[in-house]
């Protein structure tokens, strides 16, 4: 029984028919008190609420014999009296614990708690990660308007936090410090008043040498507490606060050391999935939802002396991007793995969106996932223009999985891709055209695309977001919206949202990137030592000081920028 996302009954890899919503709700009132007796009024109360209908008595035992008959199919036919049963006063759902995740990841969790009293933190850092790694969504996603999975839910997701805390603990106590802020920062955005969590990420920080970041976290930090809660930060994170100043932060036996900041490689290294930051020299802002974060990463670096520069220039290695690499990389590990969102990267023309995408991708295929790409050039293009190649090489790299989830929408899908065949007669071009339906080929696209990414994980990578048409950003909003529980992963570029004229489709491009599952990472210029990476790799001798100071100036650490300047030279 799997309860994180949508309600699920699985015998084997088969999904068991539950039927409709308050058929499922049935199932999830019994799974939240699961083992326990559930009164036959508190169920018809709690699925009904002040509207009944005429017999609730005689239409919840048919809830329960449809309930029963599905679970059947897993139980056997003499089974699934017993796993639900009646009891007076109610009936009870006598299911395995061992078989619902949700109770399987509470139990690791306490089990890692054991395993910290211990000072086994090797074992309770493997079993916390087993336990998070079942999280495919928020609990009982399509149940929330139930009250009691409403508030198992928010529960499971205190739970969730509580979890989260504690794998950072481990990773403090093993010395992964790295790994620290990697899992830490994207939750820090979404829950920036929880001081538990801060106060790791503020640790995490300052052992890998970042000692400004750590303390502007604080900062907004405590701005968020006194615009939101009127309060102070607590004594804990104060005390975290007061060390960093001081220069003598210790977490457990392990003393917060202070230590310098890392050198950037000019060989582009493609990182594994997951695998946390390495510093870097920059100022930037991360978004979620509606709120922006400044954020500036580490010190400027000295650079080397002497130069001459080429006439032909090749392209620019990848250098000074590891942290933003980094991050995009475990969002990505967690989208294929059912916590479907969307990850922005804005910037001005020639700043890296492009070139840090791309190394994002490569390490999704080198670790074995699918991965689609599409650029946008022009706003003016054909309806639905971002798509029809999308779908075009799912076709071609899954053409049996791809007839089979597209076989249904045939007709509708004809007038996007009227080459393809979806199991259906084609549709004349003319017939249906797509924007004269609109909610047909969005429903469409986005159940086909469910589907494949449910059988095998996918990313998609969209670039140059902000040419695409109108049509196009609707459907991607509505995907978007859907994306909960689908290990789906959708990675864009965009140029930055304030820069852009008002037009229908800039305004649809706002709402998607202003979406709740969506969060934005803003690049901003190299530092001095990255450009001087890049010129290192560019030239024949060693290049002085000031003509890397002077390089970095004139470009303003914008890549492109800086390949034109040394084509000059």
């Amino acid at each position: 029984m799997r309860v994180f996302g949508t309600t699920v009954a699985l015998h084997g890899a088969r999904e068991l028919p539950l039927g409709p919503p308050r058929h499922r709700a049935l199932l999830g009132l019994l799974l939240v008190r699961l083992g326990q007796v559930v009164p036959v009024p508190q169920l018809i109360d709690e699925l009904w609420g002040d509207r009944p209908p005429q017999r609730p008595t005689a239409t919840l035992h048919t809830y329960i014999s449809h309930l029963r008959r599905a679970l059947s199919l897993s139980a056997g036919p003499e089974g699934a009296s017993t796993l639900v049963r009646y009891q007076a006063p109610g009936y009870v759902l006598t299911l395995s614990p061992e078989q619902v995740d949700a109770y399987r990841f509470e139990r690791l969790v306490i089990q890692a708690r054991r395993d910290m009293s211990a000072r086994d933190y090797r074992a309770a850092r493997d079993r916390l990660t087993a336990a998070l790694a079942l999280w495919r969504g928020d609990p009982y996603l399509d149940l929330v308007d139930y009250a009691p999975m409403a508030e198992e839910s928010a529960r499971l997701e205190q739970t969730r936090l509580t979890a989260v805390e504690l794998q950072a603990e481990t990773y403090l106590a093993l010395g992964e410090d790295d790994a620290v802020v990697a899992r830490l920062y994207p939750e820090a955005q979404r829950y920036p008043m929880r001081e538990c969590l801060i106060g790791y990420l503020m640790t995490g920080l300052y052992r890998l040498g970042r000692q400004s970041d750590a303390l502007r976290l604080f900062e907004r930090t405590r701005a968020h507490l006194a615009d939101e809660l009127g309060v102070d930060a607590g004594a804990e994170l104060q005390r975290i606060h007061t060390s960093i100043l001081r220069q003598d932060l210790t977490f457990g036996d392990h003393a917060a050391v202070h230590v310098g900041v890392r050198e950037e490689r000019v060989d582009a290294v493609p990182l594994p999935l997951a695998e946390a930051p390495t510093g870097g020299d920059r100022e930037e802002a991360v978004t979620s939802g509606s709120h922006t974060w400044p954020v500036t990463f580490g010190e400027q670096a000295e650079s080397s002396e002497g130069a001459r520069v080429p006439h032909s220039l090749q392209s620019l290695p990848f250098v000074g991007r590891n942290y933003e690499l980094a991050v995009l990389t475990a969002w990505a590990s967690a989208a294929l793995s059912g916590e479907g969102g969307l990850a922005a990267v804005t910037g001005q023309a020639g700043i890296g969106k492009t070139e840090l995408t791309a190394e994002v991708a490569r390490g999704v295929r080198e670790a074995g996932r699918e991965v689609i790409s599409v650029s946008f050039r022009s706003e003016n293009g054909p309806a639905y223009g971002m798509w029809a190649p999308v779908l075009r090489r799912l076709s071609t790299s899954r053409p049996e999985a791809f007839r089979a989830a597209g076989a249904r929408y045939g007709r509708v899908l004809g007038g996007l891709l009227p080459a393809l065949s979806l199991g259906t007669a084609q549709a004349v071009p003319d017939e249906q055209p797509p924007p004269q339906a609109p909610f047909l080929v969005e429903d469409a696209v986005c159940s086909v695309l469910a589907s494949l990414a449910r059988e095998q994980p996918l990313l998609l990578v969209l670039d140059d977001l902000q040419s695409a048409d109108y049509f196009s950003l609707n459907l991607l909003h509505l995907l978007v919206c859907r994306l909960p529980d689908v290990p789906l992963g959708i990675l864009v570029t965009s140029a930055e949202p304030g820069s852009m004229t008002e037009s229908p489709s800039h305004a649809a491009l706002k709402q998607v990137l202003g979406h709740t599952r969506a969060w934005t990472l803003r690049l901003g210029g190299l530092s001095e030592h990255a450009v001087a990476a890049l010129v290192a790799a560019q030239v024949e001798a060693d290049v002085e000081a000031e003509a890397i100071l002077a390089l970095h100036k004139r470009s303003e650490g914008n890549p492109y920028a800086l390949r034109q300047l040394l084509s000059l030279a």
